[in-house]
Order: C-alpha cells, then structure tokens, then sequence
C-alpha cells in the first residue's frame, strides 16, 4: 500500500473536493428549509435511526453497542460508496445530498436547545473527523464514476487514444491504502462520538 502516493493523489483531487463540498452544503440548506417535498422523507430517516437508538440504549452496555454500529456502519459505507461510484457516480451523489439533507434538518428540529449547543456538543467532537472522511470517500467514488463516462465515451477513439484506462486503474489501486485510512478515521471517530459526544448529549 503507497500511501505516499495516495497523499499526492488526494492534492490532485481539488476539484473534486470542491464539488462534495458544494453539494453537501447545498443539501445541507435544502434540509435547514424544511422544503415540504424533502421532510417526509427526511422524517422517515430519523424514525429509522430514532428506532435504532431507543433499540441501543436498552441494552445493557449501550455505549459499546453505540461504538459497534456507528464504526461498522460508518466504515462500511464509506468503503463501499467509493466502489459503488462505479456506477457513473450515482451513489455518492445520493449519499452526499441525503446526509447533507438530514444533518440539516436536525438542525431545526431542536427545539430545547440553541443550535450552537447543539452542533458543539452533539456534532463537533466526531463530526470534525467524520464529515470530511465521508466526503472524501464521496470524492473518490464520484472520480471513479467520471472515469467511468469518460471510458465509455472513449469507446469509439483508437486503442492508443483510450487514456482514461491508466489512469482508472491507478485511483482503484490506490482505493486499498484510502479504504485503510478511512476505517482507521472512522474508528478513531466512532471512539469519541460513543464516549464524549454520547457524554456531552446526557449532560
């Protein structure tokens, strides 16, 4: 595993940044406004995770059930989104937009507290960690799905024309060393949002 190579690969992936970025702030704000087309569905997310909590804290240890399904959901989706870019693209925009939704919208439901006290308490000691390891496995899986375009268009250009093939198999080579890095993140995450978030929320 280079992992040298993948640092100056991830220099080369600006633009893409850029674009995660762009996106999930985007979402972000169509979750802030609560559009009526968006909350059913954001509704039906939080019932989901609402459920799953309520299922966590009854058990006996939930602090360690929390730090199993964060971390093991985290990773394996993040991992698994870089390769689904594969499919032109289509799932990290998706997951992009309906993470970027939801955090937005949770946002304005919160009704006891300031959302300041929220996002330090509930958001930030994780989220610092989580939401850019996240966007970048988004990145990675969107820059598959481009090269994904670009070699079906190249389809029709002579062999020696067909350059989008190098360079495919050079960024799924380096998905080995960016997949240990991403687990590794979202474990050290996973740590602090079951231990100091999980603390600071029961305050």
């Amino acid at each position: 595993m280079n992992f040298k190579e993948l640092l100056a690969h991830l220099k080369e992936m600006k633009h893409y940044f850029i674009v995660v970025v762009l996106v999930f702030g985007f979402s972000f704000y169509l979750g802030w406004a609560n559009s009526d087309q968006f909350s059913i569905f954001l509704n039906n997310q939080l019932e989901s995770l609402k459920s799953l909590s309520q299922t966590l804290s009854s058990k006996e240890n939930p602090q360690l059930w929390f730090f199993v399904f964060i971390f093991l959901n985290n990773a394996f989706k993040s991992v698994i989104i870089i390769f689904l870019g594969l499919l032109l693209g289509v799932f990290p925009l998706f997951m992009l937009v309906a993470n970027g939704m939801i955090l937005g919208y949770v946002l304005t439901l919160q009704t006891h507290e300031s959302t300041l006290s929220v996002v330090l308490k509930g958001i930030l000691p994780h989220g610092i960690i989580e939401i850019p390891v996240i966007l970048i496995a988004c990145a990675y899986g969107l820059k598959l799905g481009m090269l994904v375009w670009k070699a079906g268009l190249q389809i029709f250009l002579r062999s020696e024309a067909r350059t989008v093939r190098v360079e495919l198999i050079r960024v799924l080579r380096l998905t080995k060393p960016l997949s240990v890095c991403i687990v590794v993140l979202l474990l050290l995450a996973a740590i602090i949002e079951s231990t100091l978030t999980y603390w600071l929320v029961h305050l």
